[in-house]
């Protein structure tokens, strides 16, 4: 009975890092927790109702993903966003996504992207929430990708964009940034649908580094 019982509270105590860590990793990468923030344990596991063991091992394992920095003596911080890595997730980018989307396209489901093409094109710029916006977006990269039925890229793709998530939110938020990618979205859409290939990669290509030349002028966010 007592291996159960501790079988039962060891499943428990997952559990609960789990729901702490994802919880902490989605404001992060949601940017509700802004690059370079000051992170409190104890503010946390007052919030979460626990103690402070599942909060600094949702920590730890944020800080081997490079979302947070710990410096003993010193404090908890959300990694800052810095030019370099600014250039590297979107080298990453450049160099996969846009072959991603060449070979995804022989898999996808044509009403998926109609589906996809009719959201994009009827969304209300001016009244959608940030959040919402975000979610769709984020939601036909993830489509793409994982048209492409390789577990191991899929896995390799969500960890960069989840370094990309928070600098891309924070560039939607320039003028005109949210309207001008939801146009490179119906642009990508199109192209899918049309099954031209070379024309899937310049747009997946150019939507990359307008996403790119958008966040480098992002201001007190980016470090050297």
């Amino acid at each position: 009975m007592r291996e159960k019982v501790n079988g039962v509270s060891t499943v428990k105590k997952e559990a609960l890092q789990e729901q702490v860590y994802r919880k902490i990793k989605e404001r992060i990468i949601s940017c509700e927790m802004l690059p370079g923030s000051v992170v409190s344990e104890e503010n946390l596991a007052s919030e979460f109702g626990t103690s402070r063991t599942p909060i600094r091992e949702a920590l730890l394992r944020l800080q081997r993903e490079h979302l947070i920095d710990i410096y003993p003596r010193q404090g908890t911080f959300v990694s800052p966003i810095s030019l370099q890595d600014i250039y590297e997730i979107y080298q990453i980018r450049l160099l996969i996504e846009p072959r991603i989307a060449r070979i995804a396209s022989r898999r996808m489901d044509r009403g998926v992207l109609e589906r996809f093409l009719q959201l994009f094109a009827a969304l209300d710029m001016k009244t959608i929430s940030f959040k919402e916006w975000f979610q769709y977006d984020r939601d036909l990269h993830d489509y793409i990708v994982e048209c492409t039925h390789n577990r191991h890229l899929i896995e390799i793709y969500r960890v960069v964009m989840d370094q990309n998530q928070r600098m891309r939110i924070l560039a939607g938020r320039l003028p005109k940034r949210i309207e001008s990618t939801n146009e490179e979205h119906i642009a990508i859409l199109k192209a899918l649908l049309s099954q031209d290939e070379e024309r899937i990669e310049q747009v997946m290509s150019a939507h990359i580094l307008a996403s790119r030349d958008a966040v480098l002028k992002l201001e007190g966010y980016i470090h050297e």
